[in-house]
């Protein structure tokens, strides 16, 4: 008694023992931490709110109920950077961009997504650090690229590199002005002008030029180039590594970013977002109300959800229709009574099938969304669809048989109705909400921007690049040649001016 005990069969029930190992291994290491941290939580809650029922994010952007979260933390793993993706979801619901790119760049590290119809890319397997364990997350590619990435010319090659080594938030970057002095990207915005010095990180930080000059000085230095040029250089190289993981999730998938709107997020993500959609041609570029917190919105926003998976490896050939359809059937009942166990009514529940296919003698698996009506003898749409995103992903298929690996049945409920609120109209001219003017250094010239607060615009303004807008949790840059449009909701769609 009080042993905590993780079986496979229950962390992992599919077949390959090393994965399956790994994945019970991790959760047994990471168990009990978690376990007394949402026990102790858990026991405030009833104390405080006896009626309210605490509900964990996971990886796979769902929520699951507390003890379940307790028992098996192996599913929790990406939670954070699965929050701003189910929050980027319910912002572009309501602005009407099914298909997105997401951006949430922070002071260490940037996490990127891809969104198509709505629904965000998951995938089977959750990568952290060395550690890859079988447990379902959101397709979140991470690049240590921040705010407090650190800037440096190696010896060796003399040659400006950016992070992945960061200053954290404890001294942080130089302009904090709390003894940092390693030149990092937040400083090197601070020197070209991004970060005005008439804002307020967080509403009351203020920042030191001086400090942040010193620090990217040195940087300049060692490359024998200007302040100014360094410092843009530095800029550069950070959308750059940035860039290089949203084609990841994108060009790399065999999807063109041109297709898709780019969603920035996170204290440093609208710095940077107009200079990334210039690099991937994704527009608009879609700056939310609450970029800083937009992982809580993803908490609040999105529904109860239970995976219930089982091996079952069978040839398309050879699989009986029935026996898939019975299989299934079994598996969507058990994750029913999981969600009847969280309250969740019935008719509320929603149930997805998935099946793992793969070519017989392949070792890669493609999970292949499906309709218990498809399952016809010989499973000829399944096949034609699993030959249609393998083409895409390895640009072939091949003349051998199809295989069942693993069925899935995912139950969800529907997601709090909460709408996103509308804020006042006006006019095209925002000027009422410009407070101040910065000098900035944008593409090897120093042109003069209006700075912007965003508590004060209003619905069909339309702010004319370079223009800097400034809030609480972050702040925004417009380029020159691009125009940023408020839409009815208070979000920011930044888009080439022709």
């Amino acid at each position: 008694p009080g042993v905590p005990v993780s079986i496979s069969c229950e962390i992992m029930p599919e077949m390959q023992e090393y994965e399956r190992t790994v994945t019970t291994v991790a959760n047994s290491y990471v168990r009990p931490k978690v376990e007394r941290y949402v026990g102790n939580l858990q026991r405030e809650i009833v104390q405080r709110m006896p009626h309210a029922r605490l509900r964990i994010l996971r990886s796979d952007g769902g929520l699951a109920a507390s003890e379940a979260a307790a028992s098996y933390p192996v599913k929790l793993l990406m939670s954070g950077p699965a929050g701003g993706v189910t929050g980027a979801l319910w912002i572009a619901a309501s602005a009407g961009f099914p298909n997105l790119l997401t951006l949430d760049m922070g002071g260490t590290s940037t996490d990127v997504a891809l969104v198509q119809n709505g629904e965000a890319r998951v995938r089977r397997e959750t990568t952290v650090g060395d550690v890859t364990v079988r447990s379902s997350s959101l397709d979140v590619r991470t690049v240590g690229a921040g705010g407090g990435s650190i800037a440096h010319v190696p010896t060796l090659t003399r040659a400006l590199r950016v992070g992945p080594q960061s200053a954290g938030a404890e001294p942080g970057p130089a302009a904090y002005g709390r003894g940092g002095v390693l030149p990092t990207v937040t400083d090197a915005s601070v020197v070209l002008g991004y970060l005005p010095v008439v804002a307020r990180l967080g509403g009351e930080m203020p920042l030191a030029l001086a400090l942040a000059t010193a620090a990217v000085q040195q940087v300049a230095d060692a490359l024998g180039l200007p302040l100014l040029r360094t410092a843009e250089g530095i800029y550069k190289i950070v959308n750059e590594n940035m860039y290089g993981a949203l084609r990841l999730v994108s060009v790399e998938q065999g999807y063109d970013p041109r297709d898709f709107a780019l969603m920035a997020f996170g204290g440093a993500g609208p710095l940077h977002a107009n200079a990334l959609g210039r690099l991937t041609g994704a527009w608009p570029v879609i700056i939310p109300p609450g970029p800083g917190v937009l992982c809580a919105y993803g908490d609040a926003t999105t529904a109860v959800r239970e995976e219930i998976s089982r091996t079952y490896v069978r040839r398309f050939a050879v699989a009986p229709a029935q026996e898939l359809h019975t299989a299934l059937s079994d598996l969507a009942a058990a994750g029913a009574r999981a969600l009847d166990a969280e309250g969740v009514p019935r008719h509320e529940q929603r149930t997805r099938f998935e099946v793992d296919v793969r070519y017989h003698g392949q070792g890669l698996l493609l999970p292949i969304t499906l309709e218990l009506s498809e399952l016809l003898p010989g499973f000829p749409q399944l096949a034609a669809r699993f030959d249609a995103q393998h083409l895409q992903l390895f640009t072939f298929t091949l003349e051998v048989p199809h295989e069942f690996v693993n069925l899935r049945a995912i139950v969800q409920g529907v997601p709090p109705a909460i709408a996103a609120g509308e804020i006042a109209s006006g006019g095209a001219d925002p000027s009422a909400a410009a407070y101040a003017t910065q000098r900035v250094h944008i593409e090897g010239a120093d042109r003069d921007a209006l700075v912007y607060d965003r508590t004060r615009l209003l619905a069909g303004n339309c702010l004319q690049g370079p223009a800097i807008i400034t809030q609480m949790d972050t702040t925004t840059l417009v380029l020159p040649g691009h125009v940023a449009n408020v839409d009815p909701f208070g979000n920011l769609l930044i888009r080439p001016e022709a």
